[in-house]
């Protein structure tokens, strides 16, 4: 996405466009991966995509002024839209970011018919207080119309969230296969059409023997698997980049809440009773002429029941099918208990936006949260009206990402 186009001249090839665009013929390969089904020679007059390049520096975009800390600012290729009512903005520690805003439409202005163009794909940044809150890109534009009112619903993912449509760019190969290769470069050769920055914080994992990415497979769905054996999660940041990182396990909450004070409105617990399981068992394939391995997680909390759970982890020789395992009883924790915090501002106590991968301390015994307990931020959904705002925080039990199993649970006395 944020690509442009070139308009193919008499003579040009990939390496000529690549250096006029890039100074570097090198580069050809990345605009030739861009456009499957051109070859060379290039026909005259075709449009052809040029991607970014990921580790190129991006233009900042404007910081709108803001008269209070609060102040959110709506950039649409770069140019503020002051129109909107309603805004939504989700954070994930495990998904891409999203926004949603709704705005009157005005169909008679050439403004409006520009702006909200369908099948665009424009640029769109979210500031708040004049820091950057999200970089992404519009997908959706569905107008609303009836006697009393004319609208729109504008809905954007991170400048990632295309690899969640997409699948690498064709090419003559049936898969895209990686040797003895990080989570690093695969997802940053992955990425690479697309212009999107990889940014990977703490350490990546062992590399992978052989890996490969089908060709009807979609980039994130292959990396996330990818990230998953190595107890890893992948989300975006909030200047657009594929973020891969660790789950942190807590020890510094960013706010101690209590059920009934301010800023807590309600908290409301998740439970899923068919994702909790006894033993978690990871399988590596057998090899012909070779044996398979296999690990257990045995869940100490559920005695006297049988309800275990078998999974392939395939390329996880050197001892990773332990970690893999281990990873996927985690996430079964994350999974089977989580709550909904709705909380009256859009910061935590230190005056820092809420944001995933912090931790805070919740006290709610109505909420089955019989003392302080700490959980992680799995996600935080911004909500913005002209009159209010408010932030519900999605929270899980530590360990749902980073593999460890939970010393304790929220209900324990």
């Amino acid at each position: 996405m944020s690509n442009t186009s070139h308009r193919v001249e008499q003579g040009d090839t990939f390496e000529l466009i690549a250096r006029r665009q890039y100074g570097d013929e090198k580069q050809a390969t990345l605009i030739a991966s861009a456009n499957p089904g051109a070859a060379e020679p290039l026909v005259p007059g075709t449009e052809i995509a040029v991607p970014e390049q990921p580790g190129a520096p991006r233009d900042i975009p404007p910081q709108a002024a803001a008269d209070s800390p609060n102040e959110v600012a709506i950039l649409i290729d770069g140019q503020r839209f002051r129109y909107w009512g309603t805004a939504r903005i989700v954070r994930s520690i495990d998904a891409m970011d999203v926004l949603e805003f709704t705005a009157p439409f005005e169909p008679g202005m050439q403004t409006f018919r520009d702006t909200f163009r369908p099948f665009s794909y424009k640029p769109v940044t979210v500031l708040v207080g004049g820091d950057t809150l999200f970089t992404g890109t519009a997908v959706g534009v569905t107008p609303f119309l009836d006697s009393n009112r004319r609208s729109l619903t504008v809905s954007a993912y991170s400048r990632p969230g295309v690899l969640n449509d997409c699948t690498a760019p064709a090419s003559d190969e049936y898969q895209v296969e990686f040797l003895g290769q990080g989570l690093r470069d695969i997802a940053a050769r992955m990425a690479q059409p697309f212009g999107i920055a990889v940014k990977v914080e703490g350490d990546q994992g062992p590399t992978f023997d052989i890996v490969a990415a089908r060709t009807s497979e979609k980039v994130l769905t292959f990396l996330t698997k990818l990230a998953q054996q190595r107890n890893l999660i992948i989300s975006s940041d909030e200047n657009g980049a594929l973020l891969i990182q660790q789950s942190i396990s807590g020890g510094r909450p960013v706010a101690v809440l209590r059920q009934g004070s301010s800023p807590v409105l309600a908290v409301t617990p998740f439970f899923n009773p068919q994702d909790y399981y006894s033993h978690v068992t990871g399988i590596d394939p057998v090899i012909v002429g070779l044996g398979g391995s296999q690990f257990t997680v045995t869940n100490s909390r559920l005695k006297g029941v049988v309800r275990p759970i078998t999974f392939d982890a395939p390329d996880s020789a050197d001892g990773s099918i332990n970690a893999a395992v281990q990873a996927k009883a985690g996430r079964m924790f994350g999974n089977a208990a989580s709550y909904s915090v709705e909380v009256s501002t859009w910061r935590d106590q230190s005056g820092a936006l809420w944001k995933p991968n912090t931790s805070i301390k919740l006290h709610a015994p109505g909420a089955m949260i019989y003392s302080s307990y700490e959980f992680i931020i799995r996600s935080v959904t911004f909500s913005k009206e002209p009159a209010s705002e408010m932030a519900v925080l999605n929270l899980v039990i530590p360990g749902a990402f980073s593999g460890e199993i939970p010393e304790a649970l929220p209900w324990d006395e």
